[in-house]
């Protein structure tokens, strides 16, 4: 999507601000599995400092995403408010109880996006005008 940002040219600090930040809550994620992989023998208990911000990062991060494919129109508006909406899902969602399938209509955008990405169907709508003031 960030190639999507540079081609069309719009809002390419929300899209370079949204990427930037979920990939920062990916590497805390990364690094604190690391050390309780190398240090701690799977039992680290300072998982939750590693894990909470990372993933409020990344999520923080899907939802710039999400306002940049709104705003900016290089895909369906529907999807960037399926995005949206999905990614707010994910902060209900845990692994270990049924509520992992509030996950999927997230998953389900991204193949979406994914697909008009491949066959060239984002079509450029007019993006949202600026806000005043």
């Amino acid at each position: 999507m960030a190639l999507l940002a540079r081609r069309s040219g719009q809002y390419l600090k929300l899209a370079n601000a949204g990427l930037i930040t979920a990939a920062v809550g990916l590497i805390l994620l990364f690094t604190g599995a690391l050390i309780q992989t190398v240090f701690f023998a799977g039992d680290f208990p300072g998982m939750p400092y590693f894990v909470i911000p990372g993933l409020l990062a990344i999520i923080a991060g899907l939802l710039m995403i999400g306002v940049f494919i709104l705003r900016s129109g290089v895909l369906p508006r529907w999807l960037g408010i399926v995005f949206v909406v999905s990614t707010v899902a994910l902060l209900a969602a845990n692994e270990q109880t049924p509520a992992v399938l509030l996950a999927i209509p997230f998953g389900l955008a991204m193949v979406a996006a994914g697909y008009y990405m491949w066959v060239g169907a984002a079509v450029m709508q007019p993006p949202l005008p600026e806000a005043a003031g």
